[in-house]
């Protein structure tokens, strides 16, 4: 075969080529920003709190890199509900999640990454989202479940959907009192990457913005954790969960290293200024 017969085939290939790539979802690929030490975070252990002046609302941001990342495993939830008991299989694996915190001082963010082979977005008669839940207690955590909370202990609840635009903010005493609250400018943020691995970020102002709202401008919440895996028909009360609950503690917050050599180098340079002005010219 001559080279004037290969020609349209290897415009054709590449062409081909071309169009495979261009038609390939834009996830992002695994950054290098959670190559960092991993801290196993047990029922009633406590969070770092990093203090940065960064975009903390991206969860790709570089300035996650200077918080703490703690794993935890969450299991499938106890069925407490018939219907839930029905889809409920106890030999489901437990998901680990990924956890790190930060604060802005005006904001909590809390950042949360796990594994899931598949973007579930679309929610039909027969197909389910993808989800992610944090619940705080609104008082005393040992007075209530981590569990969706209880009559005389409520629980704040933030609540994440793949797909949707925004995220929930909840209110709920118990199992099916869960009840819609004014945003209180609740937001979240979230990227899929191409290797299978959901990364979300909540935010919320520190100070409460109406009843049942959780109170962060101590710096101090006791925390559980949910997860809807949508491949796997998740949803409702069938999902995974800590079982207990963890805290963020006021006592253990650390200032970004980024933000910390600003502020060393701020002090510097003054000096270097004044020293120049009495230093005699050549």
């Amino acid at each position: 075969m001559g080279l004037s017969h290969m020609k349209p085939i290897i415009t054709l290939c590449l062409l081909s080529a071309l169009t495979a790539a261009s038609a390939a979802p834009a996830h992002a690929a695994p950054a290098t920003i959670d190559n960092t030490p991993v801290e196993a975070l047990p029922i009633g252990g406590s969070m770092q709190l990093l203090r940065a002046k960064a975009n903390l609302d991206d969860p790709e941001s570089e300035a996650w890199r200077d918080a703490q990342e703690y794993s935890m495993e969450l299991g499938m939830a106890p069925p407490v509900h018939p219907s839930v008991n029905l889809r409920y299989d106890a030999t489901t694996p437990a998901v680990k999640v990924f956890l790190r915190a930060a604060t802005d001082g005006n904001k909590l963010y809390l950042r949360l990454r796990w594994a899931d082979e598949s973007e579930n977005t679309a929610t039909s008669r027969t197909d389910f989202a993808d989800g992610a839940a944090v619940q705080f207690a609104l008082g005393d955590a040992a007075s209530t479940s981590f569990m969706m909370g209880a009559a005389n202990g409520p629980v704040n609840i933030w609540y994440w959907k793949a797909g949707q635009t925004s995220a929930q903010n909840l209110a709920a005493g118990g199992f099916g009192s869960t009840t819609q609250l004014d945003g209180a400018g609740l937001a979240a943020s979230d990227v899929y990457r191409s290797a299978g691995e959901w990364v979300v970020v909540f935010s919320r102002p520190l100070e409460a913005q109406g009843e049942h709202q959780v109170t962060l401008d101590k710096g101090q919440a006791n925390m559980a954790f949910a997860l809807w895996q949508g491949d796997q028909k998740q949803r409702d009360g069938l999902k995974h969960v800590s079982m207990g609950w963890v805290s963020l503690s006021p006592v253990e917050v650390k200032t970004a290293a980024v933000e910390q050599a600003a502020v060393e180098q701020a002090a510097v340079e003054p000096a270097a200024v004044e020293q120049a002005a009495v230093e005699p010219a050549s």
